[in-house]
């Protein structure tokens, strides 16, 4: 592909260098155009719009589990609870996120509210069912986003990979691509790094999430091998948070079946249930929430061992519940059962330990114990309390063999309110800046820390574009 930016193709120039084509890169590369900036986008993958995660996402577009448009406070201090925001950071992401959703709209991408503060990208859509996702809803937010910045002059393309930052002077200038195995040399006043986390470098998930969790399931793209964040650290980047994902529990038959992911979403059986090891014993709090959960397993010898325990009202109040909107994605009940997702039910404790192969009598006092204390109020006191709003199991009861779904990482290159990416020293590297799922310092904590990866990557995109543009 011919790219009609000064230069020729094993030497480029432009104003703004993006690595990385999914929300974050489009959003950063049309609000840079609309500063007047010269914008070349690169992706490694063939993709007409990239290959991210923006491609299987529902659309969602929430902001820690509330409007992107509450108030910037309110947003503020939920992230900064977590205990691992980064405050300049998070400070320009509460204030920008409300401004975000109208800057989408202005850009051509369709928004619909389908209850007050509930906002999401345009769910029309058919549903693929092997993986379980929305086919059109993030390619149709792309199209959008990708048409304004060919409009204001800015160019795409595909099948370039960046492997090395080029720093000259104390700033980096550009970086090394490649294209059909040869070298190329790009060279830009500012580099954004968007180009999504490393949940798909087994290496360097189980370097920073844990020993074993190369085990869980990819829940979103394959793309994501960190290269970002390894050009970021090669010339000096801090990175933070490195150990924290976003990710769900899913059917552990997703390992072999795509139908298994990314949906169904397990959420209310976490909320109601309890999550045993293979001896048949709790080891997590499961009121923490699913994101919480599946971060716990990740970190254990065998996060494909676990088996979460809930009951027939639990079941039974999963049927015909779509895990996203109106639009039919299949709900846990019957889905699973009739795929064949290792579920088993029996009406006591002991005979569902016998069709798990789990310790039987672990498995009845795990129950027992759990019930007594729900029944008291004293699970605080259980041996691994539980918070939330835990119910009584009551025959019949559930199990599902579970695994971690892993979508994508939380942590990645530390980066200030500007986007600008830091040093060790906390100190902005002049020239880079990064953005989306390749950032730290805003998502993850012990109670899952998830902020919207959506909106995260319209954020940081929006704040990256309009910052790059201004480097002179």
């Amino acid at each position: 592909m011919q790219i009609a930016i000064d230069g020729t193709m094993d030497k480029l120039n432009c104003d703004i260098l993006i690595v990385g084509a999914g929300l974050a890169g489009f959003t950063a590369a049309v609000r840079a155009s609309e500063q007047g900036a010269q914008v070349l986008l690169i992706d490694k993958s063939n993709g007409e719009f990239g290959d991210g995660n923006v491609l299987m996402a529902s659309g969602s577009l929430r902001a820690g589990g509330k409007s992107p448009k509450t108030n910037s406070k309110e947003l503020y201090d939920f992230v900064m609870s977590q205990g691992v925001g980064y405050p300049d950071l998070v400070k320009a992401w509460s204030e920008t996120c409300g401004p975000a959703i109208d800057w989408l709209t202005s850009a051509g991408v369709s928004i619909e509210e389908t209850a007050p503060g509930r906002i999401w990208l345009d769910q029309t859509s058919e549903t693929c069912l092997g993986p379980v996702y929305k086919k059109d809803v993030g390619t149709r937010a792309l199209a959008s986003l990708k048409d304004r910045f060919l409009k204001l002059g800015g160019r795409y393309a595909n099948g370039i990979a960046g492997t090395k930052l080029i720093v000259e002077n104390n700033r980096v200038v550009g970086l090394i691509g490649k294209k059909h195995g040869e070298d190329m040399e790009l060279r830009s006043r500012a580099t954004i790094l968007s180009t999504g986390g490393f949940s798909a470098n087994k290496e360097l998930v189980k370097k920073y999430i844990g020993p074993h969790a190369d085990r869980c399931k990819l829940r979103g793209s394959k793309q994501d091998t960190g290269d970002g964040l390894n050009m970021a650290l090669a010339v000096g980047a801090k990175a933070v948070n490195l150990k924290y994902f976003y990710g769900h529990l899913i059917a552990r038959k997703a390992l072999s079946d795509d139908r298994f992911w990314p949906y169904p979403r397990l959420d209310s059986f976490v909320d109601e249930g309890i999550l045993i090891d293979a001896d048949g014993k709790r080891f997590v709090d499961e009121g923490r929430g699913d994101v919480a959960v599946a971060n716990d397993l990740s970190r254990t010898n065998d996060p494909t061992g676990a088996t979460l325990i809930f009951d027939h009202e639990s079941w039974s109040a999963s049927k015909d519940c779509p895990s996203s909107t109106s639009l039919k994605i299949p709900s846990p009940n019957p889905w699973i059962l009739d795929n064949g997702g290792e579920i088993y039910t029996h009406d006591t404790a002991g005979g569902l330990a016998q069709l798990l192969g789990v310790n039987l009598e672990n498995l009845k006092r795990t129950v027992e114990d759990y019930n007594n204390a729900v029944n008291s109020g004293t699970v605080a006191s259980l041996p691994v309390h539980r918070t939330g709003k835990p119910k009584v199991l009551r025959a019949s009861l559930y199990g599902l063999r579970v695994v971690p779904g892993i979508t994508f990482t939380m942590g990645g290159i530390a980066i200030n309110g500007r986007a600008e990416a830091l040093d060790e020293n906390e100190k902005s590297i002049t020239g880079l800046y990064a953005a989306g799922d390749a950032v730290g310092g805003l998502m993850g904590g012990h109670r899952g820390g998830y902020t919207g990866g959506l909106v995260q990557a319209v954020v940081t995109g929006i704040l990256a574009g309009e910052n790059a543009a201004m480097v002179k």
